[in-house]
């Protein structure tokens, strides 16, 4: 049952169908001449014939959908039978295939290659993620619903769908190709109780109820996707050092000997990494270097709000390091700091060059500074983004307009 506008259900028409015309009056007085009917008639047909047969397709694989779609390609299913080529840039293709989940950031970069794309042009939203959202659609970084974005066509459901329904797709794209070719109005079946169920904090494109400054927005954010995420002035870091030589002959000592000897910290818990304070942060990491410690495992944060009750914990934010030693007898080492709300950790930058991005995540997450980084700016969100998601504090279905 097609969904009308009566009553308190809304309509998704297709995208921009108000301003299809399906008469037009200049060619209507031409074909009424003797002959010219069936010579534009014939034409038509080989133009559609051609549309229909050459759908040059524009991946926008984003997540698992990818396979699939890679997989459609490949000689069982064979799309170039179809008339389709990938590829790599949008000036020269008629398809986007939407192929996975579409995050905020990512977002203002699909708005401009569709924009880029030349008209006559059309969109598939391939999965479940690039329909709806999913499994993501609540969570802070993800769009619910690529349609929000850019006009949808025609949708193939599935968590993955696979290739024959890719395929089957297609095929429904042509359909619609020669019906719109025909004058022929495609009018969208759809269940009004499922889309009042699916509907987004923002409204997709063609439903009446969506607001037109949105479009304008989500224009101007794409045009400066770029412009809002500054390179910012890269300070030199210091390269790493080689490590130290060390005769055959050597031991090298356990964390908790060096942790007691050296620097003097006897708190060493049997069940979780020592904390040491963060003055001593950087010689630790170098002396562990210096004895063979030269690959850096991981950096992650971990924020504990304000707790009250019987035993009060004031915030704090925690930072876990662990190095490895490369070879034989391979043994990791781990250690923590402690920090206040505002209070900044040394960075490693200079000593493992893979702290780099590592500290970006955790700046970008939690929000936590690492003093003296070349080129500490988000890392996985756009630049406008307000707050760090992995804090507790934080809503995990907080909109981000004009996209979620």
């Amino acid at each position: 049952m097609a969904v009308t506008d009566a009553g308190p259900l809304y309509r998704l028409p297709l995208a921009g169908e108000e301003e299809v015309a399906y008469e037009h009056p200049v060619l209507g007085s031409v074909l009424q001449a003797p002959g010219l009917s069936l010579a534009a008639t014939g034409v038509d047909r080989l133009l559609t014939w051609g549309l229909t047969n050459s759908l040059w397709m524009f991946p926008m694989a984003t997540s698992c959908c990818a396979i699939e779609f890679m997989a459609a390609a490949a000689s069982r299913v064979d799309l170039d039978r179809m008339g389709t080529i990938l590829r790599g840039t949008p000036r020269q293709t008629d398809v986007m295939i939407i192929a996975g989940t579409i995050t905020v950031k990512m977002a203002p970069r699909v708005k401009k290659l569709w924009e880029q794309m030349p008209e006559p042009k059309w969109a598939i939203a391939m999965g479940s993620c690039a329909i709806s959202g999913d499994f993501y659609r609540n969570l802070y970084p993800v769009v619910p619903g690529v349609d929000t974005i850019v006009p949808v066509d025609v949708y193939v459901p599935g968590c993955p769908p696979n290739p024959e329904a890719l395929m089957h797709g297609l095929l429904r794209l042509q359909e619609k190709v020669r019906m719109r070719r025909a004058g022929q109005l495609v009018v969208r079946e759809a269940s009004p109780a499922l889309l009042e169920l699916t509907r987004p904090t923002i409204a997709r494109l063609g439903d009446p109820a969506r607001d037109r400054a949105l479009d304008r927005q989500q224009e101007q954010a794409a045009l400066h996707a770029t412009e809002a995420e500054p390179a910012g002035t890269l300070s030199e870091a210091r390269p790493p050092e080689p490590p130290a030589t060390q005769a055959r002959d050597e031991v090298t000592p356990s964390l908790e000997a060096l942790l007691r000897d050296e620097f003097g910290v006897t708190d060493l818990p049997a069940d979780a990494a020592p904390v040491i304070g963060a003055d001593r942060h950087v010689a630790l990491a170098r002396r562990l270097r210096e004895l063979g410690h030269t690959q850096l495992v991981y950096i992650v944060a971990t924020h504990f709000p304000e707790k009250a009750g019987a035993r009060p914990q004031p915030e704090r934010f925690e930072v876990a390091y662990a190095l490895r030693s490369v070879g034989p007898g391979s043994h990791v080492a781990a250690w923590r700091l402690s920090l206040a709300p505002g209070e900044g950790a040394p960075t490693l930058v200079g000593l493992f060059a893979g702290a780099d991005w590592q500290e970006r995540e955790q700046y970008d997450l939690l929000g936590v500074r690492f003093d003296g980084h070349p080129d500490l700016r988000r890392l996985m969100l756009p630049e406008t983004w307000t707050g760090h998601p992995l804090r507790k504090d934080f809503a995990a279905d907080a909109p981000c307009r004009p996209w979620r």
